[in-house]
């Protein structure tokens, strides 16, 4: 059966679950989190006699929802159903042409409200374990993060191994919030950073709008608009200040941290704000031996929204190779259906290698995900991603040493030989962008017939790849376009 194969797979950052009652089962009674609905419609959650959450849950897990109408209100029960049910997300996925997604909390995210650490560590393995679960319904296309129990740093660690051994997570992520009293560059959690560097796991940072866990603004006049738009944007750019200027990212070169959530175009602004004040104030923090943007052109990772218009005149100071985008699913202010094709009209004034990186390409590469195929289908769609990419690093390590391309005439010996041939040929083009049809796969012989846009034309080109010991021993390319002939 052919396999269906855009030329970069499609990879949601940052998508949500919606926990049902079940997740907690495993949860000791003094501990399970309890639910209760009041006359205007609100759930109240509640753990070990702390509320931790008062929200309409329904409305929160349902696209388009509204919180200014109670009479819309929605409880737990009828939220959008693919935030519990993987196959019915698969479906929503599917819809979207959306190949991979990383997973996060809807309620768990409250939990960094709870100040007993034994009731958080209890709550994030029966998530994890829950999550796990959820993933396995499609192994190779949904990924969860890791909830971590920043209450008690030693535990933490421990659920961060599990996690990435026994449930094969590719993330974590901790809230930007402080927590019992300590922020994230407290350096009780520099063993935790160390872990997660050692392990070579991303940390997202993640924030949810609360009155509850303390948040900048809480304390001015309450609005719920004001509220949600200062604590994502702005607790996102204070924990990422901080974990500059207090020296965590110095300490810890290797750890990648991905910002979710927050809208992405504070990145410039913020660095460039950032950088001009460590001129003047940089003596407060010895530790930090770069400046700002240098950390964060090092070691992080911005989220954008799909309809943010500052996208495309901020990647070249951001870097394309920083950005990734999330969808939000099943929040009541995700875009769907229609989050793919909205980011798609975003992007259009980007070059198609800027563009495949921010689809899917920096998600997979800082997640650490495998192919969305298996076997000499996944290879293929490596190429296909690697050339959309214009990544020679990448092509060279999909190629057998003593490989070889064919073009009519043309003969091209070698991984170093064919690597340059890409990058002084095709590489060269900004409009390079292949379009493969369906792979053909028969054993470890890949066939794709490929509509090529290079150098302002269009070509018609097929490609018939012979795969051995998991890398290209022998490329054949029907016709090339004449200005690479």
């Amino acid at each position: 059966m052919p396999i269906s194969s855009p030329a970069t797979a499609v990879i949601d950052a940052d998508g949500h679950v919606v926990e049902p009652p079940s997740a907690w089962e495993s949860v000791s009674e003094e501990y399970r989190p309890v639910i209760t609905l009041d006359s205007s419609g609100y759930e109240h959650v509640v753990v070990a006699d702390k509320e931790i959450l008062a929200v309409p849950l329904g409305t929160l897990a349902t696209p388009g929802s509204s919180f200014s109408d109670t009479a819309s209100f929605k409880p737990l029960g009828e939220a959008q159903a693919g935030g519990s049910d993987p196959e019915l997300r698969l479906v929503d996925m599917d819809t979207e042409e959306i190949d991979q997604a990383v997973l996060f909390p809807s309620v768990g995210l409250y939990f960094a409200a709870i100040e007993d650490p034994k009731a958080a560590v209890a709550l994030a393995r029966a998530y994890n374990d829950w999550l796990a679960g959820y993933c396995k319904a499609a192994p190779t296309r949904l990924f969860g993060a890791a909830m971590l129990p920043l209450q008690d740093v030693d535990a933490a660690i421990s659920e961060l191994h599990r996690a990435v051994g026994d449930l094969g997570f590719p993330a974590a992520f901790v809230r930007p919030n402080p927590c019992n009293g300590r922020s994230l560059p407290d350096r009780a959690y520099d063993p935790l950073w160390s872990a997660i560097e050692e392990i070579g796991l991303p940390i997202g940072i993640h924030e949810g709008s609360s009155v509850i866990i303390p948040t900048l603004g809480s304390e001015r006049p309450f609005n719920p608009l004001v509220l949600h738009a200062v604590s994502h944007s702005f607790e996102e750019m204070l924990s990422c200040a901080q974990m500059i200027a207090f020296g965590v990212l110095e300490r810890h070169p290797k750890m990648n941290v991905v910002f979710l959530e927050s809208s992405g175009g504070w990145v410039p602004f913020w660095m460039e704000r950032l950088d001009e004040q460590a001129e003047t104030f940089g003596g407060f923090c010895p530790e930090m031996k770069l400046k700002p943007s240098e950390y964060f052109s090092r070691q992080c990772f911005i989220s954008y929204e799909v309809d943010e218009k500052t996208l495309p005149s901020l990647t070249p100071f951001i870097g394309e190779d920083r950005i990734v985008w999330g969808s939000d699913y099943p929040h009541h202010d995700a875009t769907f259906p229609g989050a793919v094709d909205a980011l798609r009209k975003t992007m259009s004034p980007l070059p198609p290698s800027a563009q495949s990186k921010i689809i899917g390409g920096n998600a997979r590469r800082v997640y650490r995900l495998p192919s969305r195929y298996v076997g000499a289908a996944a290879l293929v769609d490596d190429y296909f991603a690697a050339v959309t990419s214009r990544d020679p690093k990448w092509l060279k390590s999909l190629f057998a040493t003593d490989a070889v391309v064919v073009s009519g005439e043309m003969r091209i010996d070698g991984v170093g030989s064919i690597v340059e041939f890409y990058r002084n040929g095709a590489f060269k083009f900004d409009d390079l962008r292949p379009r493969p049809g369906p792979l053909e796969v028969a054993g470890e012989k890949v066939e794709v017939d490929i509509d090529l846009r290079l150098g302002g034309t269009d070509s018609a080109v097929h490609d018939t790849f012979k795969i051995a010991d998991g890398r290209i021993v022998h490329l054949d390319i029907s016709t090339l376009p004449s200005v690479l002939s």
